[in-house]
């Protein structure tokens, strides 16, 4: 028989036990969907926090309390011993030409009128941040010297702010509470989106006099420089631990460069890329378990017919591999329905989720479909040598 004859009996008998044959494929269909989508979703989310790390800059280092990015990210790193004039310091006397950004991050609670939001990041920073962070306005302006100078109560905005708190209307001008204290809305930053958990436009940014002042502290939460060049970010990073280490413990400070940290992050999500993918391919196995189950009872029903053929010249290469063929054939048609899952699963996705939108890999399905026909081989294969083996005497007998 060719393979095309081999299929065409390969579909009839599936055909002829829809039922059975549905409920076979579905535990292959599930383990295919959940690889595609586990696969597809970190991947989505890698590359979205690239697109997201990458977009402050490849020319810019952050100095660290104690090397933990994302607690000072949220304002809750342990007790800093960064101040100001470690800022100016590294101003002073790198012999790049930098833009420094000193940071002091706090949680608080906005209040406008009836309305408030709590777990806002409060930012307390200096007019360079915005050059710093490539980050400008889209309506009004960012902090100026004078605030600074003057201790102003001014701030300006994220977007998630601005739509928790002003439902219509133009915010600037207007005043909120922040801490007990009103402060005049002066500006609203363009929308950063999401890096995991932290909002990035769940923020106000008011002058560092002001965060120091309303917050009882003159330490900082983290340091932004921003060097000339991409090529300059090695030298500069060696200087600065040569400067901050003259006025500062070893262990009392990190300089990070956003490559580094995106390694780190990239590096984290593959490790979760590989464990989710291992434990959807466990599912598919089962599947397999399924598939493999289902063709020991079909061996067992044709017993009769699988005699017949072969007292009527049928070789055992050829029962060996039509059998083998509806296993492969039942675990692909499972792989084609978690991919049509998985598909459904990915807009279902992309429909609720502000973080990213996740798309299909085309590595993923490829994979999916690939393993899928993988375990239909290797879970057919005892059946379709049982069935190749069986005695045609014994198996005309077999009732």
């Amino acid at each position: 028989m060719t393979l095309a004859e081999h299929t065409q009996v390969s579909l009839e008998m599936i055909a002829s036990n829809k039922l059975r044959s549905a409920l076979t494929t579905l535990g292959v269909a599930i383990g295919s969907a959940a690889i595609i989508l586990l696969i597809s979703v970190s991947q989505g989310a890698s590359q979205e926090v690239t697109h997201l790390v990458e977009g402050l800059g490849s020319n810019l280092y952050v100095v660290l309390p104690g090397g933990t990015p994302a607690a000072a990210l949220r304002g809750s790193a342990p007790v800093s011993q960064l101040k100001v004039q470690h800022a100016e310091k590294l101003r002073r006397e790198t012999s790049f030409r930098v833009l420094v950004a000193p940071v002091l991050n706090n949680p608080v609670t906005l209040t406008y009128g009836r309305e408030y939001k709590a777990g806002i990041s409060a930012v307390g920073t200096v007019p360079n941040f915005a050059e710093v962070r490539n980050w400008f306005p889209t309506q009004g302006t960012f902090l100026k010297k004078s605030d600074l100078d003057l201790t102003r109560r001014v701030a300006v905005i994220g977007t998630t702010v601005q739509s928790a708190l002003f439902k219509w209307g133009d915010v600037l001008g207007k005043d909120l509470v922040l801490a007990g204290e009103k402060f005049r809305i002066i500006g609203v930053m363009q929308s950063k989106g999401q890096l995991f958990e932290v909002d990035l436009d769940n923020q106000v940014f008011i002058p560092l006099t002001t965060a120091h002042r309303l917050f009882g502290t003159d330490n900082l939460s983290l340091i932004f420089v921003r060097v000339p060049r991409a090529d300059d970010i090695t030298p500069a990073m060696a200087e600065a631990q040569r400067i901050l280490s003259a006025a500062l413990p070893a262990d009392q400070f990190t300089v990070k460069s956003q490559g580094e940290m995106l390694e780190t992050v990239l590096s984290i999500g593959a490790i979760f890329t590989v464990m989710l993918g291992s434990i959807a391919g466990i599912s598919l196995l089962v599947g397999g378990i399924g598939i493999m189950n289902i063709m020991i009872v079909s061996v067992t029903e044709r017993t009769r017919e699988i005699g017949l053929r072969k007292a009527v010249g049928a070789r055992e290469p050829d029962l060996l591999i039509q059998f083998l063929s509806e296993a492969i054939l039942l675990s692909f048609l499972g792989g084609c329905v978690g991919v049509a899952l998985a598909y459904l699963g990915a807009f279902s996705i992309a429909t609720a989720s502000t973080f990213f939108a996740a798309s299909i890999s085309p590595f993923a399905v490829a994979l999916a479909l690939g393993f899928s026909i993988a375990v239909g081989t290797f879970f057919g294969v005892y059946p379709a040598v049982k069935a190749a083996h069986l005695d045609p005497i014994e198996a005309l007998r077999h009732e």
